[in-house]
Parts: structure tokens; C-alpha cells; sequence
């Protein structure tokens, strides 16, 4: 990587931590601190979006990320053992540093990690549940024991379905698990037919740097408001086109800024649609048959609003 403005090592003997602290740091302001757990051997310095535009200017953060040399088997811990890695203790101690050097919003702690950081992520949440105000995992796998913990925080997972190195199903038994518990703020994404390298369509989720960085300890939200503006008509080629709104003042009101519009065809999900569309096309119903749609809006707070109307259409 090249030279990144306010990227710097850190050390603890020869413990590495990269340290990325914005340039335009205000002591006067509080900041979010994010640690990021790489996957194993991967000690390489990248070159993060939390560096760079458009969050150093919007929402600028204060990044840990810590380098776990190879030979030290346990790497950052698991959720399995609990036990604390010594690697994980050294970062702790580093988060311990960078606390007393830099003024950290404590109510915005987030933590995510990639394969045996994924592990660690989890291992991290299981052992200090209530240091992180959210949290994501990419092809890393975990105690499905932890689901009630899980539970109590904003999370997502992600992982490929044909992953040939971290299995995918403990990742789906662990979501199963924390909707059983009566978790709401989950989400899981599985992208289907790719491997481990689960980071390379991560790194084009549009909204997850938007998500993390809403997410506060304490904070109180509701629904948002409704779409407006629903209609439903048939393509020339016989499919469902649907087109809505997004709620009134969804750009500024912060329960009202939405994260997904939720597709409902038959009262069954069929689809969710980010915040940069407002048009979807069904192209798996088939006739004849009647199919009733309707929409609702998912803010960053995973709060779902009241659906729109229904609209059925026919096709033949």
C-alpha cells in the first residue's frame, strides 16, 4: 500500500498494529473505532475504505487493525475456547493505548473479520458482549452456543455457499439459531457458487459501510414511514414490473433513511431491493395464475414498515 495520511504502526515488543487516525483528528471530538481481524497469514497493510473518501470527510473513524504473524497458531481465538488468544490479548491491550491517546466515542465500538478473523469476531463478541455497538463476520464460523449473544447486537454475516476451506452451514445454523432466540437485528448473506474469497463481493455491498457506521449502543428507534407511489403493471414480455417511492425525507430523518425495501409477492419475501433503486422486476412468477405484491421499507435499524397496499396482477 501506499503512503495512506494518518496510517502509522503501533508496536507492543514486536506485536504489530496498524493505526489509522484521520488527519483532520479534532481532540475536541468523539470518534468511532473499528478493529479489523484479517484472516490468517494476511498481515498485508490495505488499503481500507475507512481511510479514504467518503468517510474521512462524512463520518471519520479511528481503525485498529492488528497483524497476527503466522507461527502464532491460536490467532485471534474462536468462540469454541474461552480462552483468550494471546494475540487478542495484546489487542486489547492496543485498543487500551489508543484509548488513552485518542477521544473515542465508546458508544461506537465495532468490530469484523475475515476467515480466521471471522472466527475472531466472534470469539471477541462471545467474550466481551457488550464492548461493540455492531459487528460483521465474512467465512468465518462460530459456537452456535453464542446466539443469544449474537442476538443482542446489530450483526451481519456473510458467506459463500461453495466455501471448500470454513464450511458454510455453521453460518447458517448460527442464524437459524439467533432468529429462533428472537434476535431481530441479523442479517445473513450468501452469495451462491462462490468460494472462500466471500471479501471480493463484500467489498461491493453499497450500503455496509453505511449500516456499521449507524449503529450506536443505547440507541432507539422505530419504523420508518411507508413507500408511497406503488404501482404494479405487466412488461411486454409478460413480467412483473413494480416502481415506488422511497419514504418523504429519507435522506435526512434518520429513522426514515432507508437501508432495503422488502418484496413481497404472495406474502412471501421474494426479493430485497438496496436504497439506490426504486424499480424491481419479477421475472419468476409464472401463469396463469393471480399474484398479489406489496412493499415495505427496512431502515439501518432492521426497523420494517407498515406494507404498502397490495396490487395483484394476473398473468396468463
Amino acid at each position: 500500500m501506499s503512503a495512506v495520511r494518518g496510517y502509522q504502526n503501533w508496536f507492543i515488543d514486536n506485536f504489530r498494529c496498524g493505526l489509522f487516525v484521520p488527519p483532520s483528528y479534532d481532540i475536541s471530538k468523539k470518534y468511532p473505532l473499528i478493529i479489523y481481524l484479517h484472516g490468517y497469514t494476511d498481515t498485508t497493510t490495505w488499503n481500507l475504505q475507512w481511510y479514504n473518501e467518503p468517510i474521512v470527510s462524512d463520518d471519520p473513524c479511528i481503525v485498529l487493525t492488528p497483524k497476527c504473524p503466522k507461527e502464532e497458531i491460536y490467532g485471534w481465538g474462536d468462540s469454541f475456547d474461552p480462552r483468550t488468544s494471546p494475540m487478542m490479548s495484546k489487542t486489547y491491550q492496543m485498543m487500551d493505548m489508543v484509548k488513552k491517546s485518542f477521544n473515542l466515542d465508546q458508544d461506537r465500538y465495532y468490530v469484523f473479520g475475515t476467515s480466521m478473523g471471522g472466527y475472531g469476531t466472534y470469539g471477541v463478541i462471545q467474550k466481551n458482549p457488550d464492548m461493540f455497538a455492531a459487528g460483521y463476520a465474512e467465512c468465518g464460523a462460530a459456537n452456535i452456543a453464542i446466539a443469544p449473544i449474537i442476538a443482542s447486537l446489530p450483526f451481519w454475516i456473510f458467506h459463500g455457499s461453495d466455501d471448500p476451506v470454513v464450511p458454510v452451514q455453521p453460518d447458517r445454523d448460527l442464524y437459524k439459531a439467533v432468529l429462533d432466540y428472537g434476535g431481530t437485528q441479523i442479517r445473513y448473506t450468501e452469495y451462491p457458487g462462490v468460494a472462500h474469497n466471500v471479501w471480493d463481493y463484500v467489498g461491493k455491498e453499497t450500503t455496509l459501510n453505511s449500516w456499521l457506521l449507524a449503529q450506536r449502543k443505547g440507541s432507539v428507534h422505530i419504523r420508518p414511514d411507508g413507500i408511497s407511489n406503488f404501482t404494479a403493471d405487466l412488461s411486454p414480455d409478460n413480467k412483473v414490473h413494480l416502481q415506488w417511492n422511497l419514504p418523504s425525507g429519507s435522506d435526512i430523518a434518520q429513522d426514515n433513511k432507508v437501508w432495503y425495501c422488502r418484496i413481497y409477492r404472495n406474502n412471501v419475501v421474494i426479493s430485497e431491493v438496496y436504497n439506490d433503486k426504486n424499480s424491481y422486476i419479477d421475472i419468476t412468477a409464472n401463469g396463469p395464475a393471480d399474484f398479489e405484491y406489496k412493499i415495505t421499507a427496512v431502515n439501518y435499524y432492521f426497523k420494517e414498515s407498515v406494507p404498502s397496499q397490495s396490487i395483484t396482477i394476473t398473468l396468463e
